[in-house]
This record gives C-alpha cells, sequence and structure tokens, in this order.
C-alpha cells in the first residue's frame, strides 16, 4: 500500500516549527511495510491544500493529513477537504456536546469559535480525540482513503498509533512479511561503523542496514525479510546478533530505548545510587536522568557548580588545585565526582568540567575541551575529550559521553576502573 503524508500548517512552510509529525509518521509507516510515496507540506490556504488533496490520489492508495483542525479562522482543512472531495460540511452533534462537556468540566464556558470543530466533510468518520479538541476523521473517495489529524504532535501521535495504523492494516492487500529494528549506537562515527560492518553477509540473511546520523548518536537499522515470521525473526536476530560483536559494546540500545533508560535500569539492578556534578554542562546531565519515570530510586544529588567558588565551597575542591591545574583539568573534574559522591553518599559520581564555547580556549586547552570523572567503589577515573562543534553541540556530546561512562561501567569496559580498554 502507497501512503501519502500531507501536513498543513504556515509554521511549517516559514520553518518556524521542525516537521516532528511527518518524520515520525514516515518511520511508523516505514516500518511497518508501507511505503511512503511522498511527503508534502502546505500552509494555511484552501487552495493549496485542495491541490494537495487531489494530486496525492492519483499516486497513493491512502493519504495522511495532518494540521490545520482547530477553532481559529486560518484552520481551514476540514473546509478544503469537503470542496476537495465534492462534500459538503455538516454538523456532528454528539461531538458537539462532547467539546461543550469537555469544557464544562474544567469550569470553561466552551467559546463560540471551538463549534467549529464539530462539523465535518459529509459521510466523514470520526476518530475522537481524547487528548484535544479536534477530532480526526476519514474520508472514502474513489477507492482513497483519506485520514485527517490535529497538527499537535502529543495527540497525533496518540491517534495515529491507536487509530490510523491499525485501520491502514486492515484495509491493505498486501501483507509482506519483514521486521525492521534500530540499534543505536555511541562512541564510532558513521564511516568507523561501516568499516567494521562492511564483511557482512547481509544477502544469506534477507537481509539490508541503513545508517541513520542522529547526533550525538549514530543508529543502524535492519530490515530482515523472509517467507514466514518465524523466518523473519531468525534473520533479524541472527543480523542484530552479529552487529553487536562487531560494534564490540558500543551497540547501548535499540529502538525507541534511550541511554537514560538504559543506564536507569542498570542503576536500579544493581541496587546503586548516582549523583553528578556538572560545570560546562550546565544541568543538562541531571536533567536527562530525571526525564526517566521512578529516576528517584537512583538519583541523588544534581550540582551545577559552574564557578571556581562553587567548587571550592560545595565540592571541596582545593584551591591550590585550580590555581595550579585550572578548573579545566583532570584533578578538578576528580576531585568533583569524588565531591559530589561522598556528600551525597553515593554509589557513583560524575564530575564534568570543560570548555564549551565559543570563547575561553586556549592553545593548550581549545574548545571543546571536557574532562570527566567518575568515582566509584571501584576507584576513581577520567578521562579527556577533545569534542568538536558549537556550544550545544559540546554541551550534548559531553553529557552524552558522561552518561555512557555509566553504562560502561557497569559493563566492566572502561580503562583504569576495570582494567579494559575504553
Amino acid at each position: 500500500m502507497k501512503v501519502e503524508i500531507i501536513t498543513v500548517g504556515n509554521e511549517l512552510t516559514l520553518g518556524e516549527v521542525v516537521n516532528t509529525n511527518a518524520v515520525f509518521m514516515a518511520s511508523s509507516l516505514t516500518e511497518r511495510g508501507f511505503e511512503v510515496s511522498c511527503i508534502a507540506t502546505v500552509g494555511d490556504n484552501e487552495y493549496c491544500i485542495e491541490d494537495a488533496l487531489l494530486r496525492a490520489q492519483e499516486h497513493a492508495d491512502a493519504i495522511v493529513v495532518s494540521g490545520g483542525l482547530g477553532p481559529t479562522a486560518d484552520d481551514v482543512t476540514a473546509n478544503s477537504a469537503a470542496k476537495a472531495l465534492g462534500r459538503r460540511m455538516t454538523i456532528n452533534k454528539e461531538i458537539l456536546q462532547s467539546l461543550r462537556e469537555s469544557f464544562a468540566r474544567r469550569g470553561m464556558e466552551m467559546p463560540l469559535a471551538n463549534e467549529k470543530q464539530a462539523f465535518f466533510p459529509h459521510q466523514a468518520e470520526i476518530i475522537p480525540n481524547p487528548l484535544g479538541t479536534a477530532s480526526g476523521f476519514i474520508l472514502r473517495h474513489k477507492g482513497r482513503i483519506y485520514v485527517f489529524l490535529p497538527g499537535v504532535p502529543r495527540e497525533l501521535k496518540h491517534l495515529f498509533s491507536e487509530n490510523v495504523l491499525p485501520l491502514l492494516e486492515k484495509e491493505r492487500q498486501d501483507k509482506p512479511c519483514f521486521r525492521s529494528r534500530t540499534l543505536k549506537v555511541f562512541g564510532f562515527t558513521e564511516s568507523a561503523i561501516a568499516d567494521r560492518l562492511k564483511g557482512i553477509t547481509l544477502q544469506s540473511h534477507s537481509a539490508a542496514l541503513a545508517y541513520l546520523p542522529r547526533f550525538p548518536e549514530n543508529h543502524v537499522k535492519i530490515t530482515a525479510s523472509g517467507k514466514s515470521p518465524e523466518e523473519v525473526a531468525k534473520n533479524l536476530e541472527e543480523m542484530e546478533k552479529i552487529i553487536r560483536e562487531k560494534l564490540e559494546g558500543r551497540v547501548f540500545a535499540f529502538d525507541t530505548e534511550t541511554l537514560e533508560e538504559i543506564v536507569g535500569r542498570m542503576l536500579r539492578s544493581n541496587l546503586a545510587t548516582l549523583a553528578v556534578a556538572e560545570s560546562c554542562t550546565g544541568g543538562l546531565i541531571a536533567h536527562r536522568l530525571t526525564q526517566i519515570p521512578g529516576s528517584s530510586d537512583y538519583f541523588e544529588w544534581g550540582l551545577v557548580t559552574y564557578s571556581n567558588r562553587a567548587k571550592v565551597e560545595i565540592l571541596k575542591v582545593p584551591e591550590e588545585l585550580l590555581a595550579t591545574h585550572g578548573a579545566v583539568s583532570a584533578l578538578v573534574a576528580e576531585k568533583m565526582a569524588e565531591g559530589v559522591q561522598q556528600i551525597s553518599q553515593s554509589t557513583l559520581g560524575l564530575g564534568v568540567t570543560g570548555i564549551a564555547g565559543p570563547g575561553g580556549g586556549s592553545e593548550e586547552k581549545p574548545v571543546g575541551t571536557v574532562f570527566i570523572a567518575l568515582a566509584s567503589p571501584r576507584g576513581i577515573l577520567s578521562k579527556r575529550y577533545q569534542f568538536q562543534g558549537d556550544r550545544e553541540q559540546i554541551k550534548i556530546i559531553s553529557a552524552h559521553t558522561a552518561i555512557d561512562w555509566v553504562r560502561r561501567y557497569f559493563l566492566n569496559v572502561l580503562s583504569g576502573i576495570s582494567g579494559q580498554p575504553a
């Protein structure tokens, strides 16, 4: 089945908002064997929307449209769909009542403008939206399926996953037998990954690989096919095992898993706790770790000791050490890690200090110089890194590397602590 995606909104055509809806829908469809024939983006203009809808039916079996279902004057998708497909607009009294009740539950009277969201093209199949006021709807026209969804990412993801994908799976005639899995890699560049995987015989496993840079990670997507679901699962499992072995522990997660989730599970399963002292990353490590529900089970403290005074007064970094070696040094990173470990009484202490730029660098310590240290029951380890990029990129990769140190610690692959190469 060929599917076209149309995203609607002036904020998209003006470049004010990144089109995450298109990325989400395209990747979800591709993973399930649908062919995404085209992705189009149009502004909040009736003529442009009508034209896109009519063009789409020429080369797609299903058309999924997002955006333009709100209550304001520039939300014209429903009207445009009615005109393009020769329908009249009719009111859905059940949706209207549902909208009024929704506002009443919040102690509000429904604004008159929201009545617009109860009007749909004639014979539309309604997709109720439990997360917002804009219901989606389905139209069938000349053998094509048109699906219209709200543009709010949270609402779209829910309706797309719960309603649209099952609908398309039911309607499709072709039933491909394949599965995909994305392995997330950190510590190797894209070219280094490709070199290590060069000798793999993909044909013998009926598999294909795609390399997807996702700074600061690199992803390897495996797509395996077969004559039966069992054969597909076998091919996928074998290929994943080969890739993990060749990448020597640098695969840290797969599909929707994140580094923070993996590290959180490791800390919890080892009954360990973690505290972090950050300088150049400005709290980014603590923010990422605490994005995981239940992180209070293992995350103790997060300190942003940005100034030298904070390092001295809070973490007890010796002043003479700062004067002799500078705040950006291995010894200071180690004292930061030790200090936060001691005052929090945590199992592990992370310390990060560096120069994120754009200024502050020197010949000896240029912008991108970052020291990471880990204090643990086994001892303390620090290492200097020279990262590239702008200020934001340096902060991101520094935080990612520091969090990955915890993962590698539990896998016993940190040199100086485990005796194995980093």
